[in-house]
C-alpha cells in the first residue's frame, strides 16, 4: 500500500528499498496546515512493532502472537493497520489483506488457495515455513526477506534438496539485490520468479519435489533458470549481484546488471569455485 485515503485524511507510506518493510507515514488531514509524520520501528522481517511521532513519542505499539495476530495493543493513540510485510489489517473481518489473498493470523494460513497453484509450493494455504525469517508480501509465495538475502540466482532450498553445489546454501552464494536508487519498483523480486505477468512464459519451478515429478534433471532445471533470466521481459531490470554474507548483502560481484548478465556472472563465479553449470551455455 502506497497511499490510504479517507474522507478526512490521506496517508502516504514510505518503505525500505527492495522490500515492503515500512519506514514512515505522512498524514495529511483536511483543515490542518501541517502534515504529521510518523516513523515505523520494525522487527527483523519488517513487521511494525512501534510507531513514533516527530518528537519521538510512541503513538502505537503492539505485541504479536507468532503468526501475526495482535496479542496486545500497548499504545494505540494513532490507528495503525500494517502487519506482516504487504499486509493490511481489516477491522471488520479480523483478517489481513495480502494483495491477492486474505490471511488469517490466528491460524497462520491463507483462507483461499494460492492463485499460482503449485508454483508457490505444495501447500496451497501455507503462509510461510517460519514467520521469523520469511515474508509473502503479495500472497503468492513465501520468500526469505529480500532486503537481507535478495534473490538467490539458484533458489537455495531446491538446490539443497537436489544436491546442486555450490548453490546448496543460504549464505556465501550469489544473490540479486535492488538496494540502490532507481533499481526498485516493487516488481523485481516477483518477476525473477515469473510473477506479476513478467516472464510468465518462462516461469521456473522452485519446489524440488515438483522438479523431480516433472522429470527434470538438475541440468534441465538450471537450463530453465537460464532461459528465464534471458527472457526479454526481464531485460530492463537492473540490480547488484552480491554474495550473501551472514544473511546480509555482502561483496558485489556484478554491479547494476540485468538478470541475464547476473546469470553469466553467477556461472563465472561457480566456475571459479571449481563447479560447472552442466547444461548451460
Amino acid at each position: 500500500m502506497l497511499r490510504e485515503e479517507s474522507p478526512e485524511q490521506s496517508s502516504l507510506y514510505l518503505y525500505e528499498p527492495g522490500s515492503y518493510a515500512p519506514l514512515a507515514r505522512v498524514d495529511e488531514k483536511e483543515g490542518e496546515a501541517e502534515n504529521k509524520v510518523y516513523y515505523f520501528h520494525t522487527d527483523q522481517i519488517g513487521t511494525p512493532l512501534e510507531m513514533t511521532d516527530a518528537e519521538g513519542q510512541i503513538v502505537w505499539q503492539a505485541k504479536y502472537r507468532p503468526w501475526g495476530a495482535i496479542e496486545k495493543l500497548v499504545v494505540n493513540e494513532v490507528e495503525q493497520n500494517l502487519r506482516f510485510q504487504g499486509q493490511y489489517f481489516d477491522v471488520e473481518t479480523g483478517l489481513h489483506y495480502n494483495t491477492f489473498r486474505y490471511y488469517d493470523p490466528e491460524i497462520g494460513r491463507f483462507i483461499t488457495q494460492d492463485p499460482i497453484g503449485l508454483s508457490g509450493g505444495d501447500n496451497l494455504y501455507q503462509y510461510a515455513p517460519n514467520p521469523n525469517g520469511w515474508v509473502d508480501p503479495i500472497g503468492w509465495m513465501p520468500l526469505y526477506n529480500p532486503i537481507s538475502r535478495g534473490h538467490h540466482m539458484v533458489p537455495h532450498t531446491a538446490a539443497t534438496k537436489l544436491g546442486i553445489a555450490p548453490f546448496n546454501s543460504i549464505n556465501n552464494v550469489p544473490s540479486m539485490y535492488w538496494l540502490e536508487p532507481g533499481q526498485w519498483n516493487d516488481l523485481e523480486h516477483s518477476s525473477m520468479h515469473g510473477y506479476n505477468k513478467i516472464g510468465a512464459n518462462t516461469r521456473p519451478l522452485l519446489d524440488a519435489e515438483t522438479i523431480r515429478n516433472k522429470g527434470l534433471s538438475n541440468d534441465d532445471w538450471l537450463k530453465s533458470l537460464e532461459a528465464h533470466y534471458n527472457n526479454p521481459e526481464l531485460a530492463s531490470q537492473r540490480g547488484d549481484l552480491r554474495i550473501v554474507e551472514g544473511g546480509k548483502p555482502g561483496k558485489i560481484i556484478a554491479k547494476n546488471v540485468s538478470p541475464a548478465q547476473a546469470w553469466e556472472a553467477t556461472k563465472k563465479w561457480a566456475r571459479s569455485k571449481g563447479f560447472s553449470m552442466g547444461g548451460c551455455s
